[in-house]
């Protein structure tokens, strides 16, 4: 029989520990929720009684700074009323009663605090009053707010309440005494404060929450006014409950919990002293009340989430049974899911890379455009003036010269440069381009480059390999990101470590001490879109374009790698024979005249006003037109030139290319030379058969192209 395969030999395990998972399940279906409600009761309590003590605490501080405001008020109504009756003669005061009135009545006009203001000769006689005129001739010796003043007190007092002789109304009186015209007691303003007023005001603040009571109270726990109202039979605050306690040891404000003396209740209370009178606000709430509204919530909390809790039990339960049905369908899924995933990243990294080359091919066709103006300009300077600036137009040159190996390295990342295979001495090549790569490591990063004196040249693409090699650092300093050590070491290989089948190789390792790779990837690095690195990090593409440059110049590419001690990539080349080295040139040899009619097919008017120069001084003849069409039209019209001049992208109905194949279909004669700076194009035209020069190009290959005359 067939041996099982790997997935068969662990279904049986798999499915097992899907039904121990699905048991556990089960369980905590029922005790996760529970846990979560008993944190949530928690909390919501601790929460409810932190919201009650701020409820009771700013209750407290907008009852108490009402009462003081109330009671400045009526210190400042006193003050008021001194004047008029400080330093007279009793005598005056009384027979003036009715304007004294008349005057108190009018300090008392939108004051609904205020009961009356009621002045007092020196036996306790009224002599005025702000609500009646006449005020009955009463003796009032007996009240507090008389005796005090008139043993000797000279600030103003707050005394107990009273209900008044007249209204009947509860009052709390604030006295003030004041002497007569021989500088002697003369008598007392009171000026009489309802409690109602207070209790009123205290039922607007607790608005809405019934559990709440504000209390106005003295010094001995009598109890001025409260709401709600009081319980019958309660009048004062008893000794032993916890604000007397707190006010024996002398807690003119307190916050504290205990058993409300008046209701019974467990409660928080937040007590605090009016200015410097004998006077208390008190705020409190039941706590009992409390946490009856935070059971009622959990109960309801409860109901709703039992019928859930249970449907998610019963869920579990009969998934135990399907267990094994279920994992072998989900294994199957996501393999399905795996593979769809991995092709539709391949999909969008290779259409970013499409798009990237789109982009950097059209950035370097319009540099290549203005290379070419430059370029053309400075020949033509330098053979207009061969003696004025020489060295500057030597630096531009050189400049030029360099820009354009700008654009080749650009096309070369973006995979549209054709490969340009040549002649290379690494000893030449290599050492410059460390100044390409230290930008890209960083500080952290050591870099080392050597080649050994006896290395064998190579045939290969001077860009691809600087694109290979910057892959490669790049790769490098993400292995090591907190600094190390790369070395980039050309030789010539043994023949004991080339690639099986290869003989006479030249090799360049690039080595790291990063982090390194597991044993069990090396074997896939090679491969697109394979990455170790974070998604967003990398694309997978780097070692593969690696890989692929070194198969196209007939050589191989391995990798070998430690955990721990670092990379070590080795790229091998087949050995090229030496050349001998050229002299050292001198100046360019004079080109002879063509002596050719040319039609220059050109739509950049900076590029054609560059190149007319050019061909005139190459002794030819020069028609210029910016469109396809045009170019077309003309030779139809009977206008034959010796050769044509044309860039292969226009705008138009007809480009380059498609003059071209005109032009040799109908006058197969026609002597034809196109120019691009579409690095991807040149091959494509030269495997239609057009000769084709790429942007910028110097006058020496244009002239040489010229003398070819190809068609």
């Amino acid at each position: 029989m067939p041996e099982s395969t790997p997935t068969e030999k662990n279904s049986p395990l798999q499915a097992s520990a899907s039904v121990r998972w699905l048991r556990l399940l089960a369980l905590l279906s029922v005790g996760v929720p529970l846990c979560i409600y008993i944190i949530f009761g928690v909390g919501r309590y601790v929460s409810a009684k932190d919201d009650i003590e701020a409820r009771v605490s700013r209750s407290l501080r907008v009852a108490h700074q009402h009462t003081t405001k109330v009671i400045a008020a009526s210190v400042a109504l006193q003050d008021k009323v001194l004047p008029l009756v400080n330093g007279k003669n009793p005598r005056e005061l009384r027979s003036s009663e009715a304007a004294l009135h008349e005057a108190l009545r009018a300090r008392t006009i939108d004051q609904p605090q205020i009961q009356s203001i009621l002045v007092l000769d020196a036996q306790g006689k009224p002599l005025a009053s702000s609500r009646l005129l006449p005020f009955p001739q009463v003796d009032m010796s007996d009240g507090e707010y008389f005796r005090v003043h008139r043993d000797g007190l000279q600030t103003p007092h707050l005394a107990k309440p009273i209900v008044t002789r007249t209204s009947k109304e509860r009052v709390l009186n604030l006295s003030l005494g004041f002497v007569d015209d021989q500088g002697q007691f003369g008598g007392v303003i009171n000026v009489s404060l309802l409690t109602s007023y207070f209790g009123l005001y205290y039922g607007d603040i607790v608005a809405g929450d019934p559990e709440l009571t504000i209390s106005l109270f003295g010094q001995g726990g009598e109890i001025y006014t409260r709401w709600p109202d009081l319980p019958e039979g309660t009048e004062r605050l008893a000794p032993h409950g916890p604000v007397m306690q707190r006010l024996a040891r002398g807690d003119e404000s307190a916050q504290l919990r205990g058993i409300s003396a008046i209701n019974g209740k467990n409660s928080f209370i937040s007590y605090r002293k009016v200015g410097n009178y004998p006077l208390y606000i008190a705020a409190g709430r039941s706590l009992s009340a409390l946490r009856e509204e935070v059971l009622e919530e959990l109960a309801i909390l409860f109901a709703m989430g039992a019928l859930p809790v249970a449907a998610l039990f019963l869920t579990a339960t009969i998934a135990l049974r399907n267990a094994r049905t279920v994992l072998l369908t989900m294994e199957r899924l996501e393999k399905e899911i795996e593979t769809r995933r991995r092709a539709e990243e391949a999909l969008l990294q290779a259409q970013k890379l499409e798009a990237l080359g789109r982009l950097t091919g059209g950035v370097a066709h319009d540099f290549n455009n203005a290379l070419m103006v430059i370029a053309n300009n400075l020949f033509l300077l330098k053979r207009a003036s061969p003696e004025v600036g020489a060295k500057q137009i030597d630096s531009m040159s050189r400049a030029v010269k360099s820009a354009t190996n700008l654009t080749r390295q650009l096309l070369a990342f973006s995979r549209r440069q054709p490969l340009v295979a040549e002649h290379v001495v690494l000893q030449d090549k290599l050492p410059p381009m460390k100044d390409l790569f230290t930008p890209v490591l960083g500080s952290k990063v050591q870099l080392s480059v050597q080649v050994d004196p006896d290395t064998a040249p190579v045939v290969l693409d001077v860009a691809e390999l600087e694109l290979s090699l910057l892959n490669l650092s790049i790769n490098a300093r993400d292995a090591m990101p907190t600094g190390g050590g790369l070395a980039i070491h050309a030789r010539n290989a043994r023949n004991d470590e080339t690639p099986e089948g290869m003989q006479d190789m030249v090799v360049i390792e690039v080595r790291d001490t990063g982090v390194g790779i597991p044993p069990e990837l090396l074997n896939k690095v090679f491969e697109p879109f394979f990455t170790t690195k974070a998604v967003g990090e990398g694309t997978g593409l780097g070692l593969s374009q690696v890989y692929g440059m070194c198969e196209r110049m007939g050589g191989r590419a391995k990798i070998s790698s430690a955990l721990g001690a670092g990379t070590c990539v080795s790229l091998f080349f087949p050995r090229a024979a030496h050349q001998p080295v050229a002299a050292e040139s001198g100046p360019a040899p004079a080109l002879e005249p063509l002596d050719q009619s040319v039609l220059l097919v050109e739509d950049n008017d900076e590029v054609a006003a560059s190149m007319v120069p050019i061909l005139e001084s190459l002794g030819c003849r020069v028609t210029r037109v910016d469109r396809a069409a045009k170019a077309r039209q003309l030779l139809e019209d009977g206008s034959r030139p010796d050769i044509i001049l044309s860039d292969v992208v226009m705008p138009g109905e007809m480009d380059g290319v498609a003059l071209a194949q005109h032009i040799r279909q109908a006058w197969p004669a026609q002597r034809l030379l196109l120019m691009t700076g579409y690095a991807e194009q040149l091959e494509n035209i030269r495997h239609l058969g057009f000769h084709v020069l790429p942007k910028p190009c110097t006058p020496q290959m244009l002239y040489a192209a010229m003398v070819r005359g190809t068609k």
